[in-house]
């Protein structure tokens, strides 16, 4: 019987710099408060968030053999995932985030992709891909933020991900965003074929279909016309969240989950006969297209990992074998919120469950999503 989640992609060791201010000249000396390590990245975030939902959970990446990458796998161990398939190599050092963050709450980011850079098919699974045969034990392959992997974009990605897909597991892709209508189509369209579900947000998801920059040009206008800073979630409509999905559905997925920040999330879902080719996937999903708004958070907030503890609910409602496709995502809704919520932090799945009847329901503030939630 399969059971557990493998989450792979990018790893990043993340290190704060709280309480500091930006360097007045290139050779400046800003003090900074207090530092800390945290392991970001996809693979840290979301296995960090399935591992508190109670979900047996491994990682597949690939770190550098230096100190860098032992804080990773000691964070990681006292998380509690299985980092046994973890390789270590000499070939690059761990990748690392340096973020100073400033006292007006804004943040910089200097980033090393480190072995990011040189993560593909030949090493991700091991030597003479032993770990491939791990997966046929396990229900998800979720793997996260292909731009920032320059050896697993387009048809790279796609043989790796086609790999994956022999062992029967669910295959799961996360994406970052890029900055135009052509480029996260041309690193992830080979691969879409191959994968079962897509979570993109939604400026990641219009990018890929090649709808950015009319949607960005008309947010602009909303902000000039308004006064009131707009974003692409503020101002899309459900016909134009259709056109997104069945684009992506198009290139072979089955499932689409597209989130739209705190608006909450549009779902789409393939005909039964490519249905019946995703792992636990319910029957009875087939062809839906549902808007689920998200859960109002009232608590001081932390919103970092946001999007991938919602992924990490969506895997585990699946896993928990949820039939209905919007419970899934109110599950998830409530994980997400829960862990943003500095008040009350990230819970089990019971206890997730338990206190999803208990969240008020945030009316969007895009006013075509509101309508079409009735709220």
């Amino acid at each position: 019987m399969r059971s557990g989640i493998v989450c792979s992609g990018v790893s990043c060791l993340d290190l704060f710099l709280y309480g500091t201010a930006p360097l007045p000249t290139r050779e400046s000396l800003s003090m900074v408060r207090e530092t800390q390590y945290r392991a970001g990245g996809a693979t840290s975030n979301t296995g960090r968030a399935l591992v508190k939902l109670g979900m047996p959970t491994a990682f597949m990446t690939v770190l550098g053999d230096d100190p860098n990458g032992q804080i990773m796998l000691d964070q990681w161990r006292a998380d509690g995932v299985d980092t046994q398939y973890v390789l270590r190599t000499a070939a690059a050092g761990t990748s690392l985030s340096t973020l100073p963050v400033y006292d007006d709450g804004k943040r910089g980011v200097y980033f090393c992709p480190g072995t990011n850079d040189i993560m593909d098919l030949s090493n991700l699974f091991g030597p003479d891909r032993v770990y491939l045969d791990v997966l046929r034990r396990m229900q998800v392959f979720h793997i996260g933020y292909p731009p920032l992997m320059r050896r697993l974009q387009g048809a790279a990605l796609a043989e790796l991900l086609g790999a994956v897909r022999e062992t029967g597991v669910l295959v799961s892709l996360d994406t970052t965003p890029v900055a135009d209508d052509t480029t996260l189509y041309r690193m992830l369209g080979p691969a879409l074929p191959v994968a079962h579900m897509f979570t993109p947000n939604v400026m990641e998801a219009a990018q890929t279909a090649g709808r950015f920059t009319a949607l960005a040009a008309r947010a602009a206008a909303e902000t000039q016309a308004s006064g009131v800073p707009a974003e692409i979630e503020d101002i899309i409509t459900p016909a134009e969240l259709d056109g997104i999905a069945d684009f992506l559905l198009a290139q072979g997925l089955g499932i689409v989950v597209i989130t739209l920040g705190s608006n909450g999330v549009y779902l789409a879902t393939a005909d039964a006969a490519r249905l019946r080719e995703v792992p636990l996937a319910s029957p009875a999903w087939a062809g839906q297209r549902v808007f689920v708004p998200a859960f109002r958070v009232d608590g001081p907030l932390n919103t970092t990992g946001a999007g991938d503890t919602f992924t990490a609910g969506i895997l585990t409602g699946m896993c928990q074998g949820i039939t209905s496709l919007r419970e899934v995502a109110e599950l998830a809704h409530a994980a997400s919120a829960l862990h943003v919520d500095l008040s009350r932090g990230a819970r089990s799945f019971a206890e997730v469950q338990q206190a999803l009847p208990t969240l008020p329901v945030r009316t969007p503030r895009n006013p075509h999503l509101a309508a079409l939630a009735g709220v």
